[in-house]
């Protein structure tokens, strides 16, 4: 149960920051619908695979480059409790790129 609690805000987090980063109008609404619908996979793989023990500010609070990525995704796939599969860290990935193509990392 606390688990779904905090996936459901985690979407709602993340539904709030990309209508805060685009421009107010209802093509708006158009964008964010069709960039959650494109991308639902990989945000619903990333919120089951790593938000559920991995707050946001941990996973994004610090720029990594895409060889630190890799090499995060494939130790946390070798984690026993994790069970990543290749796809699944694919999906990781893409989603991580999305994300911090949109977020400004802080201090």
């Amino acid at each position: 149960m606390r688990k779904t609690v905090f996936l459901m805000a985690l979407v709602i987090g993340f539904l709030f920051i990309f209508s805060y980063l685009l421009p107010s109008s209802h093509a708006q609404g158009d964008v964010e619908k069709k960039f959650m619908k494109t991308h639902q996979k990989e945000m619903e793989t990333f919120m089951n695979k790593c938000s559920g023990c991995h707050s946001l500010q941990r996973i994004f609070g610090k720029k990594k480059t895409k060889e630190e990525w890799d090499k995060i995704l494939k130790q946390m796939a070798g984690k026993p409790h994790a069970m990543i599969s290749e796809d699944e860290q694919k999906q990781v990935r893409k989603w991580i790129d999305l994300m911090e193509l949109t977020m400004t990392v802080g201090p």
